[in-house]
């Protein structure tokens, strides 16, 4: 028998990977979860990271289909830069038959121990659930985010201008697992399509390494101020440049994010208030008490930072608690000016969780 090769790809099964669209992500990802067929047996176990955040006015987008559907959580530690302790997410795996288990890209960044992770869930028989909410153009550069889990999650309108602030697609890599589910926003599809993903993400990167560049030569750097990440995958393309704030409580962070909203530059700070379920893990709720995240999205220009690191350092000047980062032994930075205490500016974070 003579092999052919026919001029086009006829195979409609080949490298294909459905896209179903939503109002929000969390919407998807509860239409997944719904399906008996992702469970199997009657306790329907599920395992998140350690780090989830919550707000009054948006809920939790990945913990809100957990508790909407009664499902039984468990949770895995992560390091103090918010990446798997994948020890600790094998020993949970150990312990109980977990169906799912959740994996975040936190703001934009890949999970670098992804691989690994695949490897365990597949020995203990769950699904990989990628959350990349912040990490649409993460994934749109080509690296193993969003192509190593079963499923993976995009909330578009954290990344891109959607109309009426909606956007939730979920992907996934084997066809068969479709099931049963019915996407509610088919149209908003083309609205991804209508803009530049990959300019999006250079300039993105762009933007996190010029910020990154002025933030490392302040002089408050270690004494009042910590990069998460000071540096940047060439196949990551960040969501916010995240940054902590020390202090014992979260006057400092809520601090700095007022001064700097009033004078109109655009500070968030997500993962806020982390989920009743995990407000008593020390590390990540301390954590959740100090980062704010800088906005590194495509309305921005390079040149727009100075003015920005301007009203940070004016901010941190002010700060309610001085000196956290102070080495043993090293007095705290004293607050400049008469010396007199500095009072408590108002204003507690709103960004989504």
């Amino acid at each position: 028998m003579t092999q052919t090769i026919p001029k086009t790809a006829t195979d409609p099964g080949a490298f294909r990977t459905p896209s179903l669209f939503y109002r929000a992500a969390r919407e998807g990802m509860r239409d997944l979860l719904a399906q008996p067929e992702v469970w199997r047996g009657e306790r329907h176990e599920i395992l998140l990271p350690s780090f989830i955040g919550w707000s009054a006015n948006e809920g939790s987008g990945v913990f809100d289909p957990v508790t909407e559907l009664g499902l039984d959580p468990g949770f895995y530690d992560l390091t103090e830069d918010l990446a798997v302790d994948v020890s600790s997410l094998e020993a949970r795996l150990a312990e109980r038959p977990y169906d799912v288990v959740v994996v975040i890209h936190y703001f934009g960044r890949t999970e670098r121990a992804i691989g690994r992770i695949r490897e365990l869930t597949d020995r203990y028989g769950a699904l990989l659930l990628e959350d990349l909410a912040h990490a649409w153009f993460t994934h749109a550069l080509g690296g193993p985010a969003g192509r190593t889990g079963d499923v993976s999650l995009y909330s578009l309108h954290k990344m891109l201008p959607m109309p009426g602030a909606r956007g939730g697609m979920i992907t996934y890599r084997d066809p068969g697992r479709l099931t049963g589910q019915r996407e509610t926003e088919p149209d908003l599809s083309r609205h991804v399509l209508d803009h530049d993903t990959l300019g999006i993400a250079a300039r993105r990167q762009e933007n996190f390494r010029a910020l990154t560049a002025l933030l490392r030569g302040l002089p408050e750097l270690g004494v009042s101020f910590e990069l998460m990440w000071p540096d940047l995958a060439p196949d990551d393309a960040p969501q916010t440049l995240p940054v902590r704030i020390p202090g014992t409580g979260r006057e400092n962070r809520d601090h700095v994010y007022a001064e700097m909203n009033r004078e109109g530059f655009g500070m968030v700070s997500l993962y806020h208030t982390l989920i009743e379920q995990l407000r008593d893990h020390p590390p990540m709720a301390r954590l959740s008490r100090q980062i704010i995240n800088f906005p590194v999205h495509q309305d921005v220009a390079p040149t727009d930072y100075p003015a920005l690191v301007a009203s940070f350092r004016r901010a941190l000047d002010t700060l309610p608690e001085r000196g956290a980062f102070a080495p043993a032994g090293r007095p705290a930075a004293p607050v400049q000016g008469s010396g007199a205490s500095v009072p408590r500016t108002s204003g507690v974070p709103t960004g989504s969780a």
